[in-house]
């Protein structure tokens, strides 16, 4: 069964309300508020989508990631 599908803006304000709502990040600029989200070519069962990096990977938070991980398993980018 097909992923309902969200446009690039809707996931970007979803992956920001869900990380503004961790403890510390609320007004915090991560990729996902700079680099926004981008389509992907969808291989075989993944996301069609991701987040653009912009940053330092030492900055990489685990948690952020995890609720990247778990949009991309809920939604699929409306080209």
């Amino acid at each position: 069964m097909p992923k309902p599908t969200r446009t690039a803006k809707q996931l970007q304000q979803m992956l920001v309300q869900r990380i503004e709502a961790l403890p510390g990040l609320r007004g915090q600029q991560t990729d996902v508020h700079r680099g926004g989200v981008i389509g992907l070519a969808q291989e075989e069962d993944g996301p069609n989508w991701t987040v653009r990096v912009v940053s330092d990977r030492g900055t990489h938070r685990a948690d952020i990631a995890q609720i990247i991980r778990t949009l991309q398993m809920q939604f699929d980018l409306d080209e």
